[in-house]
């Protein structure tokens, strides 16, 4: 009995580390339960993740970095930017009095860095973009460069699941009544037979699909998240970003071009890139104290979980393109239980978080609610980093995030630092 009693206290007193062994692991780590071949192509990803491209590779003419973990770095290698603030800047223009859309002349972000500037490239003289904050109706809206942790399981979430919460009214005053954005799904990926989730396509190709990466969820599918970037922020130009991006948007010189247009002609370097993000796991939490355990009581108490849901769970077939144009059902992503601490939907989030950027059906005014997984491993926060703690970010949430503002300010001071505590282990 004594011994059963002592075994008991010492189970009570030390920390147990909560992290789910089937999605997470340490950040930058692979999925577990992936094959020997999935995990081959996860680390194929990761080289190809940490590459400096060349102007011969097809970087340019204009960029902003010769690699994708030049933002994505901490605190691994698919993480986001912890020191740096606003660091990609979008191009709006004014539609009338008062409604903005991409400035796409020269691409939707400014690319500062030019082929002029490197060996092998100063044949080609294009200055890099500068934001022409001269021209009437021009305006800029700043973002923060995010990790890309457990990518491929939210990729893996059925429409259907994010769509559950969608107009769910509160009791609360202002309600919080997330909405789902949409994108387009990419052509070429029916082409490819890529994300027939559950064993079968029932929609069209092209067809519209809830959005879930992005700042306002505005992109639906892991595979268009790595092509996109990879065009607008290294410009290497694939069959499905095939456009060059200049400061005018015209075509670029002659002697900034590369002979072998486009660039990434059979995804060869796009799905490498796609599986390191796909088969990278969700970040492992930390200990679970007892001031945890009653932080995440505290985060139940003020309603951050009316956005930041805990659970999602994956479908039960999840498919991958292949390099050889068939698809591959990775049981890593398959009828997986998730706890990213986001319901993947945007919400209204007030004045004080707006800005000149819609996407899609997200206004200016409404974000997609961050996952908090891997939250302990940020030192800025918020869409454009202008938050430096955790705290700041609470509380300049205003719109359907009012009354969770209201009731943290209302908390103890206790009730804060167990709360904090909670975040912390995240």
């Amino acid at each position: 009995m004594k011994t059963l009693i002592a075994t008991t206290l010492l189970a009570a007193a030390t920390p147990a580390l909560a992290q789910d062994s089937l999605v997470s692991a340490p950040a930058g780590a692979p999925l577990p339960g992936l094959t020997p071949e999935e995990l081959l192509k996860f680390q194929e990803g990761k080289a190809l993740f940490e590459h400096d491209f060349t102007p011969a590779e097809g970087l340019g003419p204009l960029f902003r970095a010769q690699s994708c973990v030049a933002c994505h770095f901490g605190p691994a290698t698919g993480g986001g930017d912890p020191t740096t603030t606003e660091n990609v800047i979008h191009y709006t223009i004014r539609n009338g009095d008062q409604f903005f859309q991409a400035f796409e002349i020269g691409g939707p972000v400014q690319q500062h860095k030019s082929l002029k500037q490197l060996p092998g490239g100063s044949a080609c003289q294009l200055e890099p973009d500068v934001v022409p904050l001269s021209q009437p109706g021009v305006g800029t809206s700043p973002r923060h460069t995010p990790p890309v942790f457990g990518f491929g399981l939210l990729d893996a979430v059925s429409d259907a699941d994010i769509r559950s919460w969608e107009g769910v009214q509160s009791w609360k005053a202002p309600g919080v009544t997330g909405v789902a954005n949409w994108g387009v799904e990419l052509e070429g990926l029916g082409k490819l037979r890529a994300f027939n989730l559950d064993g079968g396509r029932t929609q069209p190709i092209g067809a519209a699909r809830v959005g879930r990466f992005g700042w306002k969820a505005q992109t639906p599918t892991l595979f268009q998240f790595t092509n996109e970037p990879f065009n607008i922020e290294l410009g290497v130009t694939s069959p499905f970003w095939p456009r060059e991006n200049t400061p005018n948007g015209a075509q670029p010189p002659a002697e900034c071009r590369i002979p072998n247009q486009p660039n990434d002609v059979n995804s060869q370097q796009s799905l490498p890139l796609y599986y390191f993000q796909a088969f990278l796991a969700a970040p492992a939490r930390g200990q679970l104290t007892w001031d945890v355990q009653k932080g995440e009581d505290v985060f139940r108490k003020v309603g951050c979980d009316d956005c930041h849901r805990e659970q999602l769970k994956t479908v039960k077939d999840y498919y991958a393109p292949w390099p050889d144009g068939t698809v591959r059902r990775v049981a890593a992503l398959s009828d997986k239980v998730l706890k990213p601490y986001s319901d993947l939907l945007i919400h209204d989030m007030g004045t004080a978080l707006e800005d000149v950027r819609p996407m899609g059906r997200a206004s200016g005014r409404m974000w997609r609610t961050t996952p908090l997984w891997g939250l302990r491993h940020k030192t800025r926060y918020l869409h454009n980093g202008s938050a430096g703690t955790v705290e700041d970010a609470i509380l300049i949430h205003g719109g359907e995030g009012q009354w969770s503002r209201d009731a943290y300010v209302g908390l103890s001071a206790q009730e804060k630092l167990q709360l904090k505590a909670f975040l912390d282990s995240l």
